[in-house]
Order: C-alpha cells, then structure tokens, then sequence
C-alpha cells in the first residue's frame, strides 16, 4: 500500500518547501491540502523517485490570499483518487516547533502563524500544519496615548475609521454610477509624488507623441502624505471611479480601502527596478511589513524589467506571475536616447562649466526608514573633510539623496566648491548621464547606470544589519555589481586608487534588462493599457477586490511601506 511521509520542511522568506517520500509503486498525480470538506492544491514537482516537493507562498497561495485559517493535512492524489494523509517521523517530533514560524505585522497587534504538529489518531498519527491568525488591540497606557487630533481637540466631530471608509466605498460607487467609464479615461496617479516623473512621465508623454491623447482623456492626480486632505482624497476616490485606466508606479494606499470595480484596469509601473532590498511581501512579517490584505494585491498587471524579475515581482506585490509582464522600463527609453543624452551632457557642462573636465562622482544612496513618513539617511557616516581632500583638484562629489529625504546634505560651506548638494536637480537619469562613478548602496539607480559600463561602488555600512532588519532578494555581496565598502576609509581609498570591480557588471545587465532599447513605453502602451495580455483570472480576482477591514483609515498614511525596491 502506498504510504506518504514528511521528510524536510524548510522556509526561504514567504516560501514554505514540503519535501514529501511516497513509497509503493504509485505516481501522485497532485497534491491538497485538506481540512475537513476543504481542499485545495498544492504545486509540485517531483524532484527524485518517490520524492516530491510541495512549493507554497504563505502569503500568496490561493486567489491572491493566503493559506485559509485551519488544520491542514497533506493528501496525495493518485488517478483521481486520494490517498491517506502524510504522516512524519515520531522520532524527529522536535523538528517541528523549531520549523514553524510566526509572523508580526501591523505594530505587532496582528500574528499569522504556521505551525506544525501530529494529530491525536492514536493509530496512525497524521503531519498537521495549522494556520491561523491572532489579533489584539493595541494597549492603552494611561497618560502615554497618542496626542488627539487638532480636530478632536477642538471640539469637532471625527468619523470612526470603519465609517468614513465605508462612506468613501459609497462616495465611489455613487461617482461610478452617475458618470461611468466610458473606455477612454486614463488616469495617471501618486500618493508619493508630488509631480509626474519617471515611468510615468515617460507613458504619458509618449501618448501624446502618438496622439492618443486626442482619442482618450488623460488624467491626472498627485499628491504626498503632506499635502493630503479630505478635499483632494474626494478627487482621487472620483478619478478612480470613473478612469478605465489607472497607471501608478509607488505605494498607492488608498487602494486598499476601496471595492475596486474589476473592470478598472490598474497598471503598476513601480518606480524602481527590483533592487536588493526586500520589498512587499518578501518582508513579512518583518520591519515594515505589509498587512494580509494590501493595496498591492489590487494590480492588473505590474511590470517588470526582464522576466528574470518577474518572480521576485510576484512574490513582493503577492500577486500570480501571469500578471507580471516585463516589457523593460520606460524611463530607460528617454536614458537610452543618443540625440537626448547629448543635449543633456551638453546642457549640463552650460549650466555647470566648473564642472567640464573633472571626474564626476555621484552619491546617491537609497534612505533609512519605513517610508516618506520617516525616511532619512545616517550623515554622520560621511566624513565630509576627508572626501573633500580626496577629491583634489580633479574630482568632484554630487550629493543626490532619496527624494523622500527632506533633511539637506549638512555639506560644510568651505567644502562647497567640491562637494555639491544635487537635490534640486530635475532628473537622476540625467546626472548619471555625466557620472564617471556611481556610490550607492541598495537603490535601485543600478539599473540604469549598468547600462553605461561604468564604475559603481557600493558605500553598505549597515549592511549586515540591513540584512537582518529588511532582507535581501538576493545574496547582496554575490550580486552587487561593484566594490563593496563598509567603511568610509574603504570607500575614499576605492576612489583614490580606482579600485573598482566591474567583472559583475554584464552579468547583471543580462539577469535584469531584457530590452536594452527606447521601445519599453511602447509596449507598455501596446500590450497593457490598450491591449490585455490575458483576461483569466477575472472571476478570482473578485475576492480581493473587496474593500479591507483592517483599521487603516482612508487618506491616512499607511502604517507599512512598500514605497522602494
């Protein structure tokens, strides 16, 4: 008779990997997951005779959810009938606490937990994984709650939470029904910009060079949590309600509070390549993380820059890799153009002839923090007077920090004439177009500096603790495509001795640019808002396209980011 048992269970981030022995001479056909009238499949592959490993994403396992609450058994299918549940090894029982886990999210107020066990059959003990989650409210310390709102303080009225989002959901549907889509609206959209600006600059301005602009009506709304109000979060409830198209390329809160229509097609054109910090869901359950049901969830489609990524996509954003299609980015096509670039290097040298014939090197590093709300960046990690020294005569530093960093680089005024704060500056594709050595650490301004064949160092002297804190996709010393520095001194002798590493450079543009090109704004165009790659899907979608219920208020800041790759 045939027979099931656990071998290995192991965890790389959200993936959860089941090792499953099946003796006697039957082939599985499948696997489910079992409790009680509840069944659901489970992926697999066969990895040696009477082996299997059953692949699950905790948080991404069945429409866009996560595994269901419940006792799971693990039953093997064989010609459409299953067989008895998998047991485990009674001898190797400890195994078991130390592979489960337990995931904190939202202040720690929320748990999801996987755990393992045997059941209590006397006869024939099964393996059991129980899901769940636990919830709890936040304490109350006398004397030490939140400071009252201005409005409260005052005396006016405030909604509950639970009812101004159901009041928005109502505002939505109403707006919907009095003035429809009418296929042609497009809207353009950021609650983490102020202004359009790269991929989506790059979409808009190529609809209008292609006169779509005359066939469809585009829109567009942006805002920061800073400029957020009730008027303005009125507006962009009524544009998503009554846009076809709706193209973003940040964390878009607000979508996660609204019963989106799943006839809106929502295009995700995330502002930065898949860099190595983790991002979304690849960092549940750790610093920042997102709740179970998250505005990300709420794409069509999410591009990418190659489909090397589009795993690592899925994954993040808790989506199918069906609706991750890597058309290339298109802020590369304006970075890629010849006649362009040369009007900018010139340009640029007009604007900045002190600068003509010195070795540009520019700083720019991704931020600290969970997102807008906090973000900021260690300066005392830069030693100002040495960088200036090395500098000499020949070289200068542009400082061009994250644009959620409000604090201006404290760049000393004597140092001034060698060391330069670039904030102001209107495009970072631009100034890498003059760059001679890039600094960064885990932003994603990689990507496209790869593509010029030039020197980066990587300044990471939190990394390790950046490892633990945030996670990595990939392993960042085996991928950087440059030196690695954790320590200011690294950094200045690298510079001084052009001691660079460029041997990982190709590698990396292979792995993550698939169209080195101008046409990625194209097909984004072609294939995504104006085409459908695939219209599956539709009826699953349904479930999370409801509205939360978490206490997340509408036009509040969320408390988790997933604002940078």
């Amino acid at each position: 008779m045939a027979h099931c048992s656990i071998a290995e269970i192991s965890w790389e981030r959200v993936h959860l990997t089941l090792t499953v022995d099946v003796t006697g001479d039957v082939s599985p056909s499948q696997f489910l997951i079992a409790d009680g009238d509840r069944e659901l499949p489970v992926k697999s592959r066969r990895i040696a005779a009477g082996r299997y490993a059953l692949e699950i994403n905790v948080t991404n396992f069945h429409g866009r959810g996560q595994v269901p609450n419940g006792t799971w058994r693990i039953v093997p299918v064989v010609r459409g009938e299953q067989l008895p549940a998998a047991d485990f090894d009674l001898t190797d029982t400890d195994r078991l606490d130390a592979d489960s886990r337990t995931f904190l999210y939202d202040r720690n107020r929320v748990a999801y937990v996987i755990a393992f066990g045997i059941s209590d059959n006397d006869e024939n003990p099964e393996f059991l994984m129980r899901t769940y989650q636990l919830f709890r409210k936040a304490p109350v310390v006398p004397g030490q709650g939140p400071k009252k709102p201005l409005a409260r303080r005052i005396g006016l009225r405030v909604l509950p939470r639970p009812r101004r989002r159901k009041l928005a959901n109502q505002f939505y549907r109403l707006a919907r029904r009095l003035n429809p889509p009418r296929g042609n609206r497009i809207l353009f959209a950021s609650e983490m910009r102020p202004k359009i600006g790269g991929n989506l600059a790059r979409v808009n301005e190529r609809m209008i060079e292609r006169g779509l602009d005359k066939k469809y009506s585009l829109r567009y709304s942006f805002r920061i949590p800073d400029t957020a109000n009730k008027w303005n979060t009125l507006r962009v409830i009524y544009l998503l309600a009554t846009s076809d198209v709706v193209l973003m390329d940040d964390y878009f809160g607000l979508l996660g509070q609204l019963g989106v229509s799943p006839k809106t097609k929502i295009i995700q054109l995330w502002h930065a390549g898949s860099g190595f910090k983790a991002v979304g869901y690849s960092r549940f359950g750790r610093y920042g993380s997102p709740k179970l049901t998250n505005a990300h969830r709420k794409y069509t489609y999410v591009i990418t820059g190659s489909k090397h990524l589009v795993p690592t996509y899925a994954e993040a954003f808790g989506i199918e890799e069906s609706a991750v299609i890597p058309t290339g980015l298109p802020r590369i096509d304006t970075f890629l153009d010849k006649e362009r670039t040369e009007k900018v290097v010139e340009d640029f040298f007009t604007a900045h002839p002190k600068l003509e014939g010195k070795r540009i090197i520019l700083f720019a590093p991704t931020f600290r923090g969970k997102s807008i709300g906090d973000a900021h960046y260690d300066y005392d990690r830069i030693d100002f007077a040495k960088l200036y020294e090395a500098c000499g005569d020949k070289s200068v530093v542009l400082f061009r920090m994250h644009h959620f960093i409000s604090d201006p680089v404290p760049i000393p005024a004597e140092y001034s004439d060698r060391l330069l704060d670039f904030a102001s500056f209107p495009d970072t594709n631009d100034l890498l177009q003059v760059t001679d050595v890039l600094i960064t650490d885990y932003s994603s301004v990689i990507y496209e500096y790869s593509l010029l064949d030039r020197p980066i160092l990587f300044y990471a002297y939190d990394k390790d603790r950046y490892s633990v804190v945030r996670g990595f996709h990939r392993d960042y010393d085996t991928v950087a495509p440059g030196k690695i520095c954790v320590t200011f001194d690294e950094l200045l002798s690298a510079l001084q001795n052009e001691d660079y590493d460029i041997s990982k450079l190709e590698q990396f543009r292979q792995e993550n640019v698939d169209y080195v090109d101008t046409n990625s704004a194209d097909r984004v165009i072609d294939w995504l808002v104006l085409g459908d790659p695939s219209d599956t899907g539709r009826t699953e979608r349904q479930a999370w396209l409801e509205p939360v219920t978490d206490d997340t208020a509408v036009g509040d800041q969320p408390l988790s980011d997933q604002s940078e790759v």
